[in-house]
């Protein structure tokens, strides 16, 4: 085979072979332009305050007023006096208000004297107490020389008194004990006068109180203290007993009660 046979048989079959790779392609496919889509909605959801209600109106308290007992203009002053917590069991205090002489002089008694009798007894020797403060809840001591023995109805009268140091008024008591008392005459002997709180024995519970009320105010009392020999008369009260004296009164000894 010559050169130009050879020639047309390659560019016969390169023409076959392109013929046939462009029967292997596949036809274009045409562009389909989308088709418009439904808007998407987007749907936000905020959170929101609750509504502002109006306040409820709390209805005012209703006020009654206490109706008025007794008309006003003709309303009567009505002293109350206080009932202090503790109570001794004894009756008040015997007081009245004394007006001595000059401001510094106090009454040596006013508590109700013993009914007057025949002296049977020199007047009681009172050593103590004497120049000391006493304050509530104290005990006060009655030191004394004996008068000698006595009868079952014959007793130591012992009285004390509280007085304002710069002014009038002043409020005593008086206690009686030791009855029938066997001792020698001179023997020393001691009376027990305690606080308030010790309501079955002899106390000066009702004679403070008795102070507050009748003395004007001040921060502290002139005591004085003094005894004396008495007869029991009537007995009733055996607080208060009715008595009547045997001896004349013991000195007065001076002492302070310190509120």
């Amino acid at each position: 085979m010559n050169r130009a046979h050879r020639f047309v048989v390659f560019f016969a079959g390169a023409l076959c072979l392109v013929g046939l790779m462009g029967c292997d392609q596949r036809p274009a496919v045409p562009t389909i332009a989308p088709e418009p889509t439904q808007p998407v909605i987007v749907i936000v959801v905020t959170a929101t305050s609750q509504p502002t209600l109006a306040p409820t109106s709390t209805p005012e308290a209703t006020i009654t007023p206490i109706p008025t007992l007794t008309p006003v203009g003709e309303t009567t002053p009505v002293q109350i006096t206080a009932t202090p917590a503790v109570q001794p069991t004894r009756p008040p205090a015997t007081a009245a208000v004394v007006q001595p002489t000059t401001s510094a002089e106090l009454p040596t008694a006013n508590a109700p004297a013993p009914t007057a009798a025949p002296s049977s007894f020199p007047a009681p020797v009172l050593v103590a107490p004497v120049g000391k403060d006493f304050r509530d809840g104290d005990t006060v001591k009655f030191e004394f020389a004996s008068v000698g023995p006595l009868a079952a109805d014959q007793c130591y009268r012992f009285d004390m008194t509280l007085g304002n140091p710069t002014g009038p008024g002043g409020v005593g008591d008086y206690w009686i004990g030791l009855c029938g008392d066997q001792s020698a005459a001179g023997t020393s002997l001691v009376f027990d006068l305690k606080p308030g709180r010790f309501r079955d024995e002899a106390n000066y519970g009702t004679l403070l109180i008795s102070a507050e009320e009748i003395i004007p105010p001040t921060p502290s009392y002139t005591m004085l203290a003094f005894m004396s020999v008495v007869r029991i008369l009537n007995a009733a009260d055996p607080i208060h007993p009715t008595v009547e004296a045997l001896s004349p009164n013991s000195a007065s000894l001076e002492n302070a009660f310190i509120k």
